[in-house]
Order: C-alpha cells, then structure tokens, then sequence
C-alpha cells in the first residue's frame, strides 16, 4: 500500500500537465453544475416509464355517477396564507361588520381566489336553509351572544377558526397563482388591506398578522439566502485567520487556504447534481464544514512539506516527500471523516440524507483539491522561499509539546479502544430512544411576523398542519 502511495505522490508533483488537466476536467464539469446540472443529468438518468399494469395493485375507487348527491364541498385545507385577526369584539354589531368589509376588501383583490373564515362555516337551521354564524350587524346584544354560544359548539370553529377564548380569528385566503407577481402580493399586500379596512372601526381594536404555507416559505427563502452569504463569508473568514496564525509566511498561508476553497468550489457544483431541493444544511453549513476538513488536511501535508523545505530541500522535492510522507494519513483521516458523514444518509429525513450524501462527496472532492492543488501551487512562483517563518509558526514550536498526549494514548491503545467502542454503544442506545421533532417553526427567524402568528395559532389553535384521513372503498 506504502509503494502504490509513493507512486501516486511522485506522480502527482512530477506531472503537473497531467494534474492541471485533471483540475481543468473537475472544474469544468463542476461549472456545469453552476450553470445547469440537467445538461449532464440527461445523459445518465433515464425517466422511469409506468408499466402497463402499474395501477393494478391500487383499489378501484369510486366515480361520482348520475346518482351521486351533489354537494357543496367545504374544507379547511389548501390556503395558501393564514390571515390571524385579533380582537375582542368579534361577536358584536361593528366587530361583525367589520370582519365581513375586512373580507370583502381582500376578495375583492385579484391576488385572491376566496376567504374561508367563520361565517362561510356550513351551518343549516330546521328548514333545511344554510344560514351564517354571525348575525347581521343590526341584531342585539343577546342574538350575537347566542351566536358565539352556537360558533363554540360548532365542530369546526373552535380550535379551527376561532380560538377557545373568542379573541382570535383565522382567515384563510386561498390565492389566484396568476396574480400573484412579487412577494408582497402574498404577504404585506393582505395584511394592508385588512388594516386599511380596520383603521375605519378603532373602537373593536382590530389587529393582523400574516402566516400560512406562503408566507413561511418566503420567510424562510430569504433568510436562507442571506446566512447562506453570511455563514459563508464567516467560515472563510476563519480559515484565513487561523491559517494566518498557524503559518507566519504568506505564501504558505496562500497555498494551504486555496487548496479548500477549489474543493468548495467543485463540491458546490457536483452537489447540484444530486440535491433536488433547496436544503439549507447542504447551501450554508456544507461550505463551511467541507473547508475545514480541507483545512485540516492542507495544515497537515503544509506542515511537512515546510520542515522539509527548511532542510534544504527545493520546493517541489518537498512537495512530492511530503505527501508521500503524510499522504495516506490525510487519505484516512478523510476516508473516515467521509463514513462518518455517510451514516447521515440511514436517516428518515430527506433533509438530513441529502446533506450525509453531499458532505461524503464533498470531503473526497476536499481530499483530492488538497493532494493536486498544494504540490501544483508548490511547484510554482508561490512555493518560492516555502520554509520562510518555519521557525516562528504556531505549529512548529508546540509540535513537540503534544508528543507526551500522542505517547500516552499509544501505551493505553488497547484501554482507550475498549473504552470508545463501548461508550459508542451507550451513546447509540440513548441516540435510539429521541424522537424527531421536525416543525416548520424552527425553520424561520424567530423574530418574523410569519413565526409570530405561527406561534401564537400553536398557543391558542393547536397549529396550522391538520391530519387527513382517506377512505377508499371499491364496487363491492
């Protein structure tokens, strides 16, 4: 194994046509992932057709025929934005009149389709006529006070539509997708028209906040984007800073820091051809996380190849020693980083085995960035005078300190072994027994109006996401 690693590292440093070929051929089909990853997709991955007896397994389910009741189909599900009125006169002349212009003004938007709230409830007297749950708003005190007594009893107002101490009230407004143009037009555009009609009644104290699916995926979409920036330029930020400290020369630190950022690069790229959705464990903490296991590796071929350097050797001749010397290790330490992310991808979650998959393929893409790009750059302009602050970095002057640790562990190898496959164990037994606990909630900035109103319909609603249960029954 030691031969075939000297092979490679001697061809590595004395082939650099070859090598710079191989950077040429990754960065350009990571480039293709940039710019379009279907170019390349359509080549290798076939659309699966239907067999002919495909649906032959599934129950033959009923189709409505001449005789079929024709009803009115009501339901809850579907609204695309959850508009949270708060106030405490809902059940009163001006409360009820206001809520009605407050729908009214929205239905009459073109960015909506229809509102469902209290009073478009099914609700059928003795005569068989539908009738609405509030009152007119000419009708007294009592009337509306029966009206909430009957909306309190109704199976789907309270908890629904009207929370338990009738201060809140949910509006849900069902979009028209070809109005819909910018994303005010499904957020601030609604919460305006509402407080617009609302300023008209300041005695019932008539409040609005928009939540719902939309409204939480637009939230969620711009504040990815902007930590996906932040985190980003944070995480490069402190590999330069801590690459600065570890190496004293320049040039060291311009070559140990470029080699993660090329392994970002293609990593960012070859992702795209397996990451389907827009995952913000694979666009902000991948980069971060891949660079630094590239970091480490580069610290550690950097390293030997400076203290050979300062033994008089030339620059590319401690290139191609270092990683023949050091070359394996980086190999294995990647290997195993590499499993270890890849168990992420026996999780439930697609979210969480999307990541164990790309951050596999992003520390290989890592390893190999580090093993090509630092001897190529040794062995040009940048590896002139390589050994320059050998003596005086961080690295070389407390390498020696740690040996004491590394001889210690060396001589309980056996103990130490024993001890981490069974605390292994343990830890896996407890690992077992959580549960996951996925909420939409976590995924938007606490401070947001949209997790404002969610928070406060998973207080008084119980929460937005419902269960829908499915009866199928065939011709018998």
């Amino acid at each position: 194994m030691d031969l075939w690693a000297h092979r490679i590292a001697s061809w590595i440093a004395n082939r650099r046509l070859y090598v710079w070929g191989i950077c040429f051929l990754i960065s350009a089909f990571a480039g293709i992932g940039y710019y379009d990853a279907n170019l390349v997709k359509q080549f290798f991955v076939k659309s699966a057709v239907e067999s002919p007896g495909a649906e032959s397994s599934k129950p033959n389910r009923v189709r409505p025929t001449a005789s079929s009741p024709s009803v009115d189909r009501f339901t809850l599900l579907g609204a695309e934005v959850v508009l949270v009125a708060k106030s405490d006169h809902f059940f009163s002349a001006r409360g009820a009149e206001a809520m009605r212009q407050v729908v009214d003004a929205l239905e009459s938007l073109d960015e909506v389709a229809r509102v469902v709230w209290l009073d478009r409830v099914p609700m059928m007297n003795i005569f068989g006529l539908p009738e609405p749950i509030l009152p007119r708003s000419t009708a007294s005190e009592s009337l509306f006070a029966a009206a909430k007594d009957k909306a309190m009893r109704h199976p789907l107002i309270p908890g629904q539509l009207l929370s338990d101490d009738g201060q809140a009230m949910l509006l849900m407004v069902f979009l028209e997708p070809a109005y819909i143009l910018n994303d005010s037009s499904a957020t601030t555009l609604l919460r305006d028209t509402a407080d617009q009609v609302a300023r008209e009644f300041p005695d019932i104290d008539l409040s609005f906040q928009v939540t719902g699916r939309v409204p939480a995926l637009i939230t969620a979409v711009g504040t990815h984007e902007a930590n996906q920036l932040r985190y980003q330029l944070i995480g490069y930020g402190m590999i330069l800073v801590m690459t600065t400290i570890l190496f004293r020369g320049l040039r060291a630190v311009a070559i140990v820091t470029l080699a993660p950022f090329v392994g970002v690069f293609w990593t960012l790229g070859f992702v795209r051809y397996f990451q389907d959705t827009q995952n913000p464990l694979v666009d902000v903490i991948l980069p971060i996380l891949v660079s630094l296991v590239g970091l480490t590796d580069g610290v550690h071929l950097m390293v030997q190849i400076r203290k050979l350097a300062s033994e008089g050797l030339s620059s590319a001749r401690a290139a191609e020693r270092g990683l023949q010397q050091v070359g394996m290790a980086c190999f294995l330490t990647s290997l195993t980083t590499a499993i270890g992310f890849g168990s992420l991808m026996t999780a439930e979650s697609v979210w969480v085995r999307e990541f164990g998959q790309c951050c596999t393929v992003g520390v290989a893409l890592c390893f190999v960035a580090v093993i090509l790009v630092i001897p190529l750059a040794c062995n040009s302009w940048l590896g002139q005078a390589l050994h320059v602050g050998h003596a005086e970095s961080l690295i070389e002057r407390n390498l020696t300190r740690i040996g004491g640790v590394i001889r210690w562990v060396i001589r309980n190898r056996v103990s130490l072994s024993v001890f981490s496959v069974l605390s292994t164990i343990v830890l896996s037994i407890f690992t077992y027994q959580l549960a996951p606990d996925d909420r939409a909630l976590d995924q938007l900035p606490q401070s947001s109006e949209a997790a404002q109103a969610m928070r406060f319909i998973d207080a008084n609603f119980g929460g937005l996401e419902v269960c829908t249960v499915e009866i199928i029954w065939d011709e018998s």
